[in-house]
């Protein structure tokens, strides 16, 4: 693998008020040329963003963080284009042959997205998505010396 994707669940870890020390330790010592984010994940911190009232608190300190990851990833961005949504179709029926009803759409994207780019999908949602086929890692609870990135 080359590198990380970044779940939503992983980058929030960074706004909590008491976040997970390890998360965090972790998120600093990822080389910065291997760590990416999803549009799929700017447009979740979007919708949390749009969902709150004008007047509420949160929405600042929301829209401030949005900006940072924005900001922070630039130019690791990942978007979806025709071959990760062609395989996102895949995983799904894959998934929904194999398992019975429907993965979540976002979960399977970034499944699609981390799978395509050759990318360890880093997220809470570990068995869930591990049931998508791609790697995935748990930095609550993973050691990342078993997750070895390549060239």
């Amino acid at each position: 693998m080359k590198g990380w994707l970044l779940d939503t669940n992983v980058l929030s870890e960074m706004a909590r008020s008491k976040p997970d020390v390890g998360v965090l330790a972790w998120l600093r010592s990822l080389p910065e040329d291997r760590a990416f984010v999803s549009v799929l994940t700017i447009a979740e911190i979007d919708q949390g963003v749009a969902s709150l009232k004008t007047a509420d608190p949160r929405r600042a300190t929301y829209e401030t963080f949005r900006n940072r990851i924005e900001a922070e990833f630039a130019g690791r961005v990942t978007p979806l284009d025709d071959e990760t949504i062609r395989l996102w179709g895949r995983l799904s029926g894959d998934y929904r042959r194999e398992f019975g009803g429907k993965a979540p759409v976002i979960d399977t994207m970034l499944a699609a997205t981390a799978t395509r780019r050759r990318l360890y999908l880093a997220t809470r949602n570990a068995i869930e998505i591990g049931r998508l086929g791609c790697s995935v890692f748990n930095p609550w609870s993973d050691d990342v010396a078993d997750f070895p990135l390549q060239s």
